[in-house]
């Protein structure tokens, strides 16, 4: 393969692994800045729920992100053609899996306006963002 392909492509990649976060961080601060507005008295039961609901997604979905990314990458350029398709469609499906803590504290956010229950999904997603950074060993 032409290495300068193959670096445009990591660079590429990058980036859109990088407008992704981008992507979760905005929402994230932009619902913090509307949370004076929105709070509502929660009793401590119904937080505690959301909170623990939130990490269940979050060790359920960042593994099964990890794993599958684990499975699908290297992917090798001789045997697939496509493969920059390929591996931008695998990239898209494990941050978007990634990031299912995030969507569903978000949606407790809108319902409930929990703010830590907000935080903790940023928290997990991010960190299972970062476990599966595309990496320059992704494509060989």
């Amino acid at each position: 393969m032409n290495s300068g392909l193959h670096q445009l492509y990591t660079r590429r990649a990058k980036h859109f692994y990088y407008a992704f976060s981008f992507l979760l961080t905005l929402v994230f601060l932009g619902s913090i800045v509307t949370y004076p507005f929105f709070k509502l008295p929660l009793p401590g039961k119904l937080r505690f729920y959301l909170n623990l609901l939130t990490l269940l997604s979050g060790s359920l979905f960042i593994p099964f992100s990890f794993l599958l990314k684990k499975r699908l990458f290297p992917i090798l350029t001789e045997k697939d053609h496509y493969w920059s398709y390929t591996a931008t469609k695998w990239y898209f499906w494990t941050f978007l899996i990634s990031g299912v803590p995030f969507f569903i504290a978000f949606l407790f956010y809108i319902i409930f306006a929990e703010v830590f229950t907000l935080m903790l999904g940023y928290a997990l997603s991010l960190m299972g963002l970062v476990l599966i950074k595309p990496r320059k060993e992704d494509i060989l």
